[in-house]
């Protein structure tokens, strides 16, 4: 099942909510509602809180999501293609298909972001003294959103990866040092080691002042810091592992040829052995389609029987090709940009093998040099 939602695309971005969005938004809204539009504008309508609270949380989501897009069209005018944007429980987060090829381009993708949210936060303010003592309820909205935009800004810019300011350190390291892989784990570990400390805070909080809810959420926001990180260095590791290696070297070779009309069935009892982890999906002799070993797991048992091989082959025609001497790093990452999980190696016109992302792992998993 998919966890999020696709609401279509910004500035040719594919926006997503994940569910989890639904949790925070809710959560912000009663926060405003209930514990600060109250004491700042009372005696109003308990109605008035909450179409207050509701529109404020909006924008804030909004303001989220241009801060995103600042990273986004800064990254895309460097190059950097950009795959979606997604809303969750943390905030948001844009999805690049590759990093930045140079210290430069990482820091000015970088400061994007908390530079908007500065921009944003300014134009609140503006609001807010404009409509001061004239339109008091929109006031209160307008310096709140002011607020929470620059706390945004300066979160952000702590030096640890994945935030803001943990690419601002990572692009400083690597441009004075000249190694990327030095500069990822200085930041990541920089990362780690901001999410343990925001966890102490979050205990510290519990423990000095008894505030469980606020405790318990900035605890969680390191963990969330934390972890992200150290997944963060893991992906360099594997990206510095497969530097160097070509196609050939991990591809699935010796596909069997079968005929598109064979049914799912038929293929597990009469094509299928364990080793058949490459298929080519053959019409009137030439090999028209790809199948890997998981898209016919996926097939349910009711539907084997009935389900042909050209029905759920990936056409050859339809599919990017990599040849034996292209380098994996480039392959994963037009994998990566194209969102598809399979790539047939094609040599002097002929399919000689299939690279799927089960593959690349099982391959990942057989170096000695690969230590998580």
């Amino acid at each position: 099942m998919n966890s999020e939602l696709n609401l279509g695309r910004i500035l040719g971005i594919q926006f997503r909510l994940h569910y989890s969005w639904f949790i925070i938004f809710i959560l912000v809204t009663v926060f405003l509602a209930w514990q600060v539009f109250p004491p700042n504008l009372p005696n109003q309508p308990q109605p008035v809180y909450w179409a207050m609270g509701t529109i404020t949380s909006l924008l804030f989501f909004a303001s989220v999501l241009a801060h995103e897009l600042a990273h986004s069209i800064v990254g895309r005018a460097h190059g950097i293609p950009i795959k979606s944007i997604t809303l969750f429980i943390f905030g948001g987060a844009a999805h690049m298909t590759r990093e930045a090829d140079k210290a430069s381009d990482e820091l000015k993708m970088a400061v994007a972001g908390p530079i908007s949210s500065l921009v944003i936060g300014g134009l609140f303010a503006a609001v807010w003294l404009f409509l001061r003592g004239s339109a008091d309820q929109l006031a209160l909205m307008a310096l709140w959103l002011a607020q929470i935009n620059v706390v945004l800004a300066v979160f952000n810019l702590l030096p640890g990866f994945p935030l803001d300011g943990g690419r601002v350190l990572r692009s400083l390291v690597w441009h004075f040092s000249g190694s990327y892989k030095r500069a990822t784990k200085m930041a990541t570990q920089a990362g780690r080691g901001v999410g343990y400390l925001i966890i102490l805070g979050g205990i510290a909080i519990v423990l000095l002042y008894g505030d469980w809810l606020a405790g318990f959420w900035l605890a969680l926001i390191g963990f969330f810091l934390e972890s992200t990180a150290r997944a963060s260095y893991r992906q360099s590791q594997l990206q510095e592992l497969l530097k160097g290696f070509t196609a050939s070297q991990v591809m699935v070779s010796d596909c069997r040829l079968v005929p598109g009309q064979t049914t799912v069935s038929q293929l597990v009892q009469e094509y299928a052995t364990s080793s058949d982890k490459c298929l080519l999906v053959t019409d009137q002799g030439r090999a028209g389609g790809v199948l890997a070993l998981h898209n016919i797991k996926s097939i349910s048992q009711k539907d084997r029987d009935k389900t042909r091989l050209r029905d759920i082959a990936r056409p050859l025609n339809r599919l990017p090709v990599a040849h034996p001497d292209q380098d994996v790093l480039a392959i994963v990452q037009q994998m990566n940009e194209t969102d598809i999980d399979l790539m047939p190696v094609v040599s002097g016109g002929r399919v000689i093998g299939l690279i799927t992302l089960d593959n690349l792992i099982a391959f990942v998993n057989s170096q000695d040099e690969f230590r998580i």
